[in-house]
């Protein structure tokens, strides 16, 4: 039993260090990942290589046809709407029934306040703090499965953060304005008010990717 537990913290260890790899631009988009280099590079058995780049394939971030190397996935302006989207169908019902219950979650506040302070630094900074904003609204509704769901898409949410800041295509005082918007109307029970402030703020978000991804 050790030893397989041995064996899944190498492999978390991998996509952990390809993640990072990735969001830092290091793997750019389109980069082949196979099995025998990943294995070479982390000095690790195939079938450890092979566990850690299904992971990734899982989560969005590698992209793999069949008997095809695995590849860093090339964000599309479709991609972009369609995960912006299915974090819309999410966000909104949490919105909603928080706002119905004029219930703020504690740790969205502290995530926007955090926001806030980071106005003057680089706007890749607020990529973490953003994510802990939106991510708390869904944990607030004390739903496993929901949380489950909307944590599958984490990593392709922090895909899209990292090319929508990286191009400074939002302003931090405008993201944490539209955040601290969202707040008051959940407090303020505006339940449809605070739903469509949420899709709004999303839409802005996706346009503005999309067109950057269309002029590359």
């Amino acid at each position: 039993m050790a030893a397989r537990l041995g064996v899944v913290s190498v492999v978390q260890a991998i996509v952990k260090s390809l993640r990072a790899r990735i969001f830092s631009g290091e793997l750019a988009p389109g980069t082949p990942l196979g099995e025998v280099d990943v294995a070479a590079h982390y000095e690790v058995a195939r079938p450890t290589a092979k566990a850690a780049l299904e992971n990734l394939v899982a989560s969005g971030l590698l992209t793999r046809n069949a008997h095809q190397t695995a590849r860093v996935t090339l964000l599309s302006s479709r991609d972009a709407r369609d995960i912006y989207r299915t974090r819309a169908i999410i966000e909104a019902e949490a919105v909603r029934l928080l706002a119905s219950k004029r219930q703020v979650p504690a740790a969205a506040r502290d995530a926007n306040a955090e926001i806030t302070t980071l106005a003057d630094a680089s706007p890749i900074d607020i990529i973490d703090p953003d994510i802990r904003f939106h991510a708390a609204l869904v944990q607030a509704l004390e739903s496993q499965r929901t949380s489950a769901i909307y944590a599958q898409l984490t990593d392709e949410i922090r895909l899209c953060m990292t090319h929508v800041q990286d191009a400074t295509l939002l302003s931090t005082q405008d993201i944490a304005a539209e955040h601290a918007r969202l707040l008051q109307l959940i407090s303020e029970g505006e339940a449809a008010k605070a739903a469509k402030a949420l899709e709004e703020h999303l839409q802005t978000a996706s346009s503005k990717l999309a067109e950057h991804l269309e002029s590359l």
